[in-house]
């Protein structure tokens, strides 16, 4: 059994799994603990924070697993460079240990180690208005981005863990279905620390909203862990497949498969937009696709006589081009709706301002 199946089965408390979860509480509460002395080690100043001399926004989150934070950083980036703004985006590496940051080209590296799926899908889809900069130690990636492009903004993509980086505004990305997680903190569930660091957050942005019984519900429970910063919500909204060239097809029949945080997520998008899943397929996050894979989605698509295969935009970075060339493949991209656009409003103007005081 793959560690992503272990973990949610945890998470969710399934079946004896629930023994194992109680098992493993002391190491959660070692693990809550750790994370919240060294926030509070940074926070009082112990350890210091490298600042810069730009304006730097978090999109961060409390969770593990996708909960949206880099189609909002892909949306604030957007906007910010439509206003004319220099702005660089910052994210981190398939895995820590790779040396130097590296630059992104259009979803090429300049050089180097392997890139993450953010990476490549922030390079593909901003590479034109933004620079986009990734690096094990996302500090460094930030001091080179500053240092090659002067950005007027930098936005880090997951930056609310990262602690030694000065931030000028915290964005912290919230599911609507459970915006404190899921079983409690790692390992036996899914929150990176305790939902009490919310209060450390500048705006909270509640992403995955289908109701206004929902968002009433989510702002309710997050309102108690910090009453002060304004509220941005969003829904999913998907588009049509698309072609490796670029054009759109058709909803149909079709063989799914992710290896995303929320596996489940995509399948529900799928479903309410009209599609018909005959085969649903499911990898751990940030899987790594090998030739056997990809004859085993061929397999299964010629089986069951779909029309086609479809996966997420970040699957589709880490498959590569040439796949999905090939393999009869659609991709579905995902963009948000902004119920509130003043609160998105506030959010941009804030940045907006902070870029006026520093020139």
């Amino acid at each position: 059994m793959r560690l992503d199946e272990i973990h949610r089965k945890l998470s969710n408390r399934e079946g004896l799994w629930l023994w194992a979860a109680w098992l493993l509480l002391p190491a959660a509460f070692l693990y809550l603990i750790g994370a919240m002395v060294n926030r509070l080690l940074y926070s009082r100043g112990i350890l210091s924070k490298q600042s810069f001399d730009t304006v730097v926004v978090s999109i961060g989150n409390i969770e593990v697993g996708g909960v949206g934070k880099t189609p909002v950083t892909i949306r604030i980036a957007s906007k910010l460079a439509g206003m004319g703004i220099n702005t660089s985006v910052v994210c981190g590496l398939l895995s820590a240990g790779h040396g130097s940051p590296v630059a992104v080209r259009e979803g090429n590296t300049s050089g180097g180690p392997p890139l993450s799926d953010e990476a490549i899908l922030l390079g593909r889809i901003l590479g034109n208005t933004c620079s986009v900069y990734t690096g094990s130690d996302k500090t460094a990636a930030v001091e080179r981005a500053v240092r090659e492009m002067k950005p007027e903004v930098v936005i880090v993509d997951d930056g609310f863990q990262h602690h030694k980086l000065h931030r000028d505004i915290d964005v912290v990305v919230l599911n609507a279905d459970h915006p404190f997680g899921q079983g409690g903190v790692l390992p036996v569930g899914t929150l990176r620390e305790s939902s009490t660091a919310l209060a450390n957050a500048d705006y909270l942005w509640i992403n995955g909203v289908t109701s206004d019984a929902q968002l009433s519900l989510a702002r309710r429970l997050i309102s108690g862990r910090n009453w002060k910063s304004p509220f941005i919500s969003s829904s999913v909204v998907p588009r049509k497949p698309v072609k490796y060239d670029g054009t759109s097809d058709r909803i149909g029949r079709v063989v799914a498969f992710c290896g995303i945080g929320k596996p489940q997520g995509f399948k529900r998008t799928l479903e309410k937009t009209g599609f018909e899943i005959a085969k649903f397929h499911i990898y751990p996050d940030h899987w790594r696709y090998t030739q056997t894979d990809m004859q085993h989605l061929m397999k299964s698509l010629k089986q069951t006589s779909a029309d086609y295969l479809i996966t997420t935009e970040k699957d589709a970075a880490r498959l590569g081009t040439g796949p999905v060339k090939t393999m009869n493949l659609r991709v579905l991209p995902i963009r948000l709706s902004v119920s509130d656009q003043s609160a998105e409003d506030e959010l941009l103007g804030s940045i907006l301002e902070l870029v006026g005081g520093r020139q």
